[in-house]
């Protein structure tokens, strides 16, 4: 039986749906909610379930009877109007009214976003290419060092290269006073106040450009000392430190010797399958750049989701917001229960509810959502697809490190189906979109016709 369904749609993509229901349809939803009522009320003369319908009706009352047949209706109608008028929401729809009778329901639908992009194909800028400087490498080979270095306490005074143990604390001084009138801002200039931390007593790394270091070194395990210095201005490790005045005071707890082993072939092969230094160098070259070519795709897509937004429409309903709000706390409580925390206490403690918590999240979820949409335009415009072939070669880069074939076919099914499938998906469409986008700001971007004209090839 067709309903009877009126739409209409409101400026922010959210779909009035009106849907009267046929009062026969509501007489047999009545007489079944009857039935299976009966089965659960005791009259007496009649066994469970075989009271007749009036009877029912007149110990429970045909209102309230209407009312419960109702909401069993309420489901599978909307699902019948969704079909019938051929509707798709968005995300969860609500019931706003019920009128009785004749019966009317009416929802509130979200609708699917509409975003409409400005020309960004004449978007320009430079794009720089990824290099790794020896710098660079060095460092990183030296870490190598760092994570086969041997520590040992000693009895004497700490020397630079040492890893040291202190208590105490460091203050940055109070800003300048208020002007008259004003009230003072609450300020937190703590540094550290710790019963105990270790710290490697290096120049470059450790409050680097002031005499920190100096004053630790020559001091004894029990020795106590204040000073204070002023830090540069500016200063580019803590910018919130530049040029103000910080007070120490410190006393050393213990003092450990550090020593790193030679930068050779036998380091080589202790820390991994290599049988030389060069061999060390080149792998750990390949993974810096791989690391930095990652960081630059991923710069250069959130600069042109900038740039979309700078002149793209948006059109989306409240309910989108709250489903993406829905994902961040679902992920926060996740992560709760990872660390140990239960939800419940964790809001206790933080003088928080479940809504506040939310209001926090709306902001930054509507602003994910915004990029998040764009992104999906631009992938959309750009007729970015997934092929087979796209994903059968990343599968079988992946699975040639192993040796063994029955593992090399067991990795290849989970790299094409369920979660492994989303991940390499994942990674072949950010790789397509940083490369369109790439293309676009460099203006070399191929012409959209003549995607369509491969769009047609391949469908054909």
């Amino acid at each position: 039986m067709t309903l009877t369904v009126q739409t209409a749609e409101d400026e922010l993509r959210q779909l009035t749906l009106t849907i009267q229901v046929d009062e026969e349809r509501v007489r047999k939803a009545m007489q079944a909610k009857a039935r299976e009522l009966s089965r659960d009320v005791n009259l007496p003369g009649f066994r469970p379930g075989k009271a007749p319908y009036d009877v029912i009706v007149r110990r429970i009352g045909e209102e309230t009877l209407r009312f419960e047949a109702i909401e069993d209706l309420a489901q599978p109608v909307f699902e019948e109007a969704l079909e019938q008028e051929g509707i798709e929401p968005y995300a969860q729809p609500t019931l706003e009214d019920i009128e009785p009778n004749p019966v009317t329901l009416k929802f509130i639908v979200p609708l699917s976003p509409q975003v409409t992009l400005g020309d960004y194909r004449a978007l320009r800028q430079p794009v720089e290419e990824v290099q790794v400087t020896e710098e660079a490498v060095d460092e990183a080979l030296e870490l190598v060092r760092v994570r086969h270095q041997s520590i040992e306490t000693v009895e004497r005074p700490a020397q630079v290269g040492d890893v040291v143990a202190l208590s105490g604390s460091g203050r940055l001084a109070a800003t300048e006073p208020p002007a008259e009138g004003e009230e003072s801002p609450v300020e937190d200039n703590t540094i550290f106040d710790t019963e105990r931390m270790e710290v490697l007593l290096d120049e470059k790394s450790l409050f680097p450009e002031t005499p920190f270091v100096e004053n630790i070194v020559g001091m004894n395990v029990g020795d106590q000392k204040s000073f204070s210095f002023v830090f540069p201005d500016p200063y580019e490790d803590e910018a919130e430190f530049a040029g103000r005045e910080a007070t120490f005071d410190v006393s050393v707890l213990e003092v450990k010797e550090r020593e790193l082993p030679e930068l050779n072939d036998d380091l080589a092969k202790q820390d991994g399958n290599f049988e030389t230094l060069d061999e060390l160098r080149e792998e750990t070259r390949k993974r810096l750049v791989h690391d930095a070519e990652d960081t630059a795709k991923g710069q250069l897509i959130d600069q042109m989701i900038d740039r979309l937004l700078d002149d793209a429409t948006l059109v989306y309903p409240p309910a989108a917001v709250e489903a993406q709000i829905d994902d961040m706390v679902g992920n926060f409580k996740n992560y709760l229960s990872r660390s140990g925390w239960k939800f419940e206490d964790y809001l206790n403690l933080s003088s928080m509810t479940e809504d506040s918590l939310r209001n926090e999240y709306r902001e930054e979820a509507e602003t994910q959502l915004r990029r998040q949409l764009v992104l999906r335009q631009f992938i959309l415009d750009e007729k970015l697809r997934i092929g087979v072939s796209d994903i059968d070669e990343i599968v079988e880069e992946r699975v040639a490190r192993f040796s063994n074939e029955e593992l090399r076919e067991n990795m290849r099914n989970y790299y094409r189906t369920g979660r492994g499938l989303d991940q390499i998906s994942s990674e072949v469409l950010s790789d397509k979109t940083y490369e369109r986008a790439r293309a676009i700001f460099l203006g070399e971007a191929p012409d959209l016709a003549t995607l369509d004209d491969e769009e047609a090839d391949e469908e054909e």
